[in-house]
Order: structure tokens, then sequence, then C-alpha cells
């Protein structure tokens, strides 16, 4: 697995342009103040800008400097005697083209590694330990999405029984297992009929992607099951209302983790982000839908009004190479983005790996019980 950078490299591109409306040394004024304010979380005031600085430069030709950043947009002075902060343009500006980035170090690699285990196919699994990773090595709260059922492949539906009356249906696909739920017929049912559905479903839907449209098909579908037809139509049911419906479901890392930054010191501030991502409008607000990569959003970009305050870094996944879902990281403004930016780089191509070697040990695993029960 290998470190990805060419979100951050767009990143850089897209604000080349903006960046030549200041002098050299503005822009290492402002990225002197970005940097130490990221550090602190308190204003930061043009003496301390001037010891960064060294000897080349004095504290009045600093003030000066602030004074027109402010005047310009890219600082506010939250108290008549106090420092300046960054504004949103500004850290918009640093994020686009005046922050350092690096590659992660092989450390930083093998901490992630270690939350997956080799044993994992079930697509939760994985994506649990995802947001675990993300959450440990950012120290800010993680969002990772269950892949889109409309960007993956169908390997197996199958059917597999636990009582007379009731089985269970897994869905499996390129990705995994992505649900899993119990099924209840109206009368008693056995193996041999739920292996037949089972092998009608894989005929019609195996190596496809499944929208609720195609569970609508009756025609070819009732030719070929006959005495079966009920327990067609009931397992369908079931996929449209459950195993379907969980294309928005998201997996949270770190969420007490808000409460160690200072900007989430109010409890009523830090009890309604808690309610957020303990709600599904997290997903929606973090869901990429413009076939960005890598996206940095930054306090009042934000779309929702309860993340204008925070910034939101998303990042695309691929399987197949389709994207598949989209896993974040969610804190203050004030946020160490090239940390941030080099973890998610890492991660979504990290993710894609073990959610592809997953979905073919699953898909070689059916094939061997297939056969198994095709000799019996």
């Amino acid at each position: 697995m290998s470190a990805n950078n060419s979100g951050a490299d767009r990143l850089r591109q897209k604000g080349d342009a903006s960046v030549t409306e200041l002098s050299e040394r503005k822009k290492k004024i402002l990225k002197t103040i970005i940097d130490d304010y990221i550090s602190t979380a308190m204003p930061v005031g043009s003496k301390t800008i001037a010891q960064h600085m060294g000897m080349s430069i004095s504290s009045a030709t600093v003030r000066n400097e602030m004074n027109e950043l402010e005047t310009m947009g890219y600082l506010d002075q939250p108290h008549t005697s106090a420092g300046r902060i960054p504004s949103d343009k500004a850290f918009r500006m640093y994020v686009d083209s005046l922050m350092e980035m690096s590659q992660l170090t092989s450390p930083e690699m093998d901490f992630a590694c270690d939350y997956y285990d080799e044993r994992m196919v079930q697509t939760e699994t994985v994506l649990k330990a995802a947001a675990s990773a993300i959450s440990e090595a950012t120290d800010y709260v993680s969002v990772v999405m269950v892949p889109r059922l409309s960007s993956v492949t169908i390997r197996h539906l199958q059917l597999v029984p636990i009582t007379p009356s009731t089985a269970l249906a897994v869905l499996v696909t390129d990705a995994g297992v992505i649900r899993d739920t119990p099924v209840s017929f109206n009368t008693e049912v056995t193996p041999q009929q739920l292996e037949d559905v089972s092998k009608s479903l894989n005929g019609i839907f195996s190596g496809r992607r499944i929208t609720p449209e195609d569970l609508d098909i009756h025609s070819e579908i009732m030719q070929e099951l006959r005495g079966q037809r009920e327990i067609f139509s009931q397992v369908t049911d079931i996929i449209r209302d459950h195993l379907l419906a969980g294309d928005s479901s998201v997996e949270v890392g770190g969420a007490a983790r808000l409460l160690s930054h200072p900007e989430y010191n109010d409890v009523g501030k830090a009890r309604e982000m808690l309610q957020l991502l303990d709600s599904g409008e997290i997903g929606r607000a973090i869901e990429q839908s413009d076939g960005v990569e890598l996206k940095v959003t930054i306090g009042s970009e934000n779309r929702s009004e309860h993340l204008k305050d925070c910034s939101v870094v998303t990042a695309s996944y691929k399987i197949g190479g389709r994207a598949a879902g989209t896993i974040g990281v969610i804190g203050p403004v004030r946020m160490k983005y090239d940390k941030v930016i080099k973890v998610l780089s890492y991660m979504k191509a990290s993710l894609s790996e073990v959610l592809s070697s997953s979905g073919k040990l699953l898909d070689q695993n059916g094939k061997e019980n297939n056969d198994e029960q095709e000799q019996k």
C-alpha cells in the first residue's frame, strides 16, 4: 500500500491564482500566524510573529502587515487588545497554496495497517477498523461511509437456513458482505427450496450492480421458480427494504475526541455536534457527489449549518476502479490539514485494497460452497 498525495496536489493547483495577490512577506507572515494558531488555539500577536521570523523583521512592520491582511479579509481580531486569528479565507489560502506537505512515514503507515486483520471479510468490520485508524491517527472525528450498492458488483445472494421457517439473506459484493438480514416465511421451507431460490437469484443478479428497479423484474424469474414464487417474493421484499436501505449508513470513529479541542468547550455546541454524528444526517453532509477524489471544506463553505464552525476533509475510495464510498475527518477550522490530508490519501488506497481483497476471498469461498452443493 502506498500513500497517494494526488488530492493534495490538485488542491495546490486550485489555489495558485488567489495567492498572487499577496507579497512574499505577507504570505510568510500569514503562514506563520496560521501555524501558530493551529498549535495554540490562541490569537497571535505581532511580537510572537516577529520572534518566529527572527531578526529579519520588526514588530512594527509585522503590525502594519497584519493590519493590511485584516483589511483584505485574511485575519480577524476577536478583541480590541488581542492578537489576530485566521479567517476561513486565510485557511483556504493556506490549504490551497501555503501549507507544506510531506509523505507519511513508515511507522505511520504501519500504524494504520495494524488496525486491519487479514481475517476481516465483512465490510462493517473493515469500515469500523478504518474509522478507528483514521481517528487515532488524526485526533479528530472520522466518518466512513458504507460502499453504495449502486457502485459495487453483486457476487452472491445466498439464503442460509436457520429454522424451518426462517433464513438469513446474505448479500456478497466485490466489496465484501454489505448486509445480511433474517427472513421469516409464512410456511416452512426446506434447505433445497432455499438453495433453488438462491441459484435463481444468482443467475439473474450475479456480476451486476443491483438497484430497487431490478427487483421488480417478474416474467423471466417467475417462469423459473414455479413453486418457489412466494419465497422469492418475500426475499426480494427483504432485499429492497433492508439490504438496499443500508446505502447511506456510516461508521463514526472517535466522537469523544471533539471534547479534547477548546472549540468545543461550550457544552451546548459539543452536544449539537455529538447529536449530528449520531444521526444519519452526517452521511449526507459529507458524501461526495462531484467526483473529487479529495476535498477540503472549510467553515462557512459547508452546506450544513451544523458544520459552519468545522472543517471537513473527505476522500473517495474505489472498488474495481469505481468510486464506492467516502471517508472523512471532521474537526475545528484550526485543523492540522497537512496531517489529515496525508492520512486520508493513504487510507483511501488501503481501504480500497482491503475491501477488494475481502470481496475476492468471499467470492472464492462462495464458489467452493456452490461446488460442494452441486456435488451433493
